[in-house]
């Protein structure tokens, strides 16, 4: 494919006679005529009050060479300090269950007999009083979960 483009290059007349040249801001080819043409126009320049072009049409001033430098004083600003900010105390880690409370399994459930609207009575005679569907409290105050006539705490 490469060589079909090479060999439609060399065989095209126009490939030789022509030198385009890109000149900026112009997006098609440009003649050698052309670059003459607009070499002839005079110099952009803006009228007395400064408002519009003095003469149309111009052409743009060539570049001065070497390009002199715009005079800017040099200014190095220093970067602010920044303060740390303070450490935050870490909250105390709560106290871990000890290690005995640990290995004990809870307490297998209590079988319960003789139970009625207000409570059943565990193996022992103590009455426990119902507080809800599923919850009892036994005579020391411990809230337990009741299953049936079962009896966990």
């Amino acid at each position: 494919m490469t060589l079909a483009f090479l060999l439609g290059a060399l065989a095209s007349p126009d490939a030789w006679t022509q030198s385009p040249v890109a000149a900026p801001g112009i997006s098609r080819d440009v003649t050698s005529a052309e670059l003459r043409d607009y070499a002839r126009l005079p110099v952009c320049t803006l009228s007395a009050d400064g408002k519009r072009l003095a003469v149309e049409p111009c052409r743009t001033a060539p570049a001065r060479v070497p390009m002199p430098r715009r005079p800017v004083p040099l200014t190095i600003q220093r970067m602010p300090i920044v303060k740390q900010a303070p450490q935050v105390a870490m909250p105390a880690t709560p106290p871990s269950p000890s290690l005995q409370t640990l290995l004990n399994p809870p307490h297998a459930p209590q079988f319960l007999n003789g139970c009625g609207p207000s409570g059943c009575y565990d193996a022992n005679g103590t009455l426990i009083n119902n507080i809800g569907p599923g919850t009892a409290v036994l005579p020391s105050g411990k809230v337990c979960s009741r299953n049936g006539n079962l009896l966990q705490c």
